[in-house]
């Protein structure tokens, strides 16, 4: 039963590259926990383009209906730092962005998100979206703020403009926490 969904889903989500095809496979996912958690082991499965097409369904139930992953957020914690597709990467940080990250995953996720940050060839979008869930974490600890804005602080020099703006707007809205 979960080969076959698994292989009806692999089969809608490989049918077309568009978001009428998504919003068709969110639409199907909604109220089917069973479709969700099938998106989130195709998305970890590193098959790249399916798990591309996957994780991006997994970004719009996110974005559409905040929470729906909660549940799934420890084993997506586990497996991103796995992810060799910088794609997903990207993805599973925004997904990450719009969910409550669990007590015990907080140090796994900040870890994670600085070596990010950090490392020289990640894609300016992956670094962003991880930026973000650090700021997320920052209010429950204010001691690592500092540490925080000097490490993302020496990588302005090397990336985008993107970059810096992202910096430069969730410096503002932490001020005004």
């Amino acid at each position: 039963m979960v080969n076959q969904l698994r292989s009806r889903l692999a089969e809608q989500l490989m049918a077309e590259l568009s978001r009428r095809n998504i919003d068709l496979v969110v639409s199907w996912a909604l109220g089917q926990p069973e479709v969700i958690s099938c998106l989130v082991e195709i998305t970890l499965s590193q098959e790249e383009k399916l798990s591309s097409r996957s994780a991006w369904a997994l970004e719009k139930l996110s974005d559409r209906f905040p929470g729906i992953l909660d549940e799934f957020i420890p084993e997506i914690i586990t497996a991103i730092s796995t992810i060799q597709a910088s794609s997903i990467r990207r993805t599973l940080a925004k997904v990450l962005m719009l969910h409550i990250i669990p007590e015990s995953l907080e140090g796994q996720t900040l870890d994670f998100c600085l070596k990010m940050i950090e490392r020289v060839k990640e894609p300016v979008a992956v670094k962003a979206n991880c930026m973000t869930v650090l700021f997320n974490l920052l209010p429950k600890y204010p001691d690592l703020k500092n540490e925080v804005f000097t490490i993302i602080e020496t990588q302005i020099p090397y990336n985008s403009v993107g970059f810096k703006a992202r910096f430069e707007v969730l410096k503002k809205q932490i001020a005004t926490k």
